[in-house]
């Protein structure tokens, strides 16, 4: 009579454990990548990010998370100049700072916001968009920073640059929905003729 064997296979020599292994790293590579794909969108589209620095003028900030916001905003209604703004970026820093907003007067901020624009001059002139004045919600504030690229324009040249606002109370970078903006120029070639802008911006 012959012995009945009831020896059994190591585990890691069935087929189906095999199959296991290559399923479980498929789920794992699959899963893994998505996540990491929706972290990168995350970034890109403004949500909260990774701390960083912002310079405005000559000071640093800590910054929690920000939002950019393409305007493509362009005011030709001065036949003297072509304005354009090209987008708006806001920014939730990490904690209140005290920021120097006119004057030697400081006060308490928790936010920027970051204009992109560029003004092309169809003859000589003087524009200054970044001392412009600017309302949002129920604040008030005159533009800042180290940046001044505008000022003296010549016939057919084009400057282009950034304007910060400073927000005392902001929640988050999508907080804020719209802006106004108000700031003048004019000819130096003729004196009287002049322009006051008064620009509303909404953030999509």
């Amino acid at each position: 009579m012959k012995e009945q064997n009831n020896s059994k296979k190591p585990f890691y020599k069935s087929m189906w454990f095999w199959i296991g292994v290559v399923i479980l790293i498929f789920i794992i590579a699959t899963f893994g990548g998505q996540k990491g794909k929706k972290q990168q969108e995350g970034s890109g589209n403004g949500s909260d990010t990774t701390p960083s620095q912002l310079t405005v003028g000559y000071d640093d900030y800590n910054v929690k998370s920000s939002k950019t916001y393409n305007i493509n905003y362009t005011n030709s209604d001065w036949e003297q100049a072509v304005v354009k703004v090209k987008k708006a970026t806001v920014y939730k820093l990490d904690k209140p700072y005290k920021v120097e907003v006119s004057g030697d007067k400081k006060e308490q901020v928790t936010g920027f916001i970051k204009l992109d624009m560029s003004v092309k001059a169809i003859n000589d002139i003087t524009i200054y968009p970044t001392q412009a004045t600017a309302n949002y919600g129920n604040e008030q504030a005159e533009g800042m920073g180290s940046d001044t690229w505008d000022g003296d324009i010549n016939k057919g040249a084009k400057k282009s640059g950034t304007v910060y606002f400073p927000v005392k109370d902001l929640k988050n970078p999508s907080s804020i929905s719209s802006m106004r903006l108000k700031f003048s120029g004019n000819n130096q070639n003729h004196i009287l003729d002049d322009h006051d802008y008064d620009i509303t911006l909404h953030f999509n």
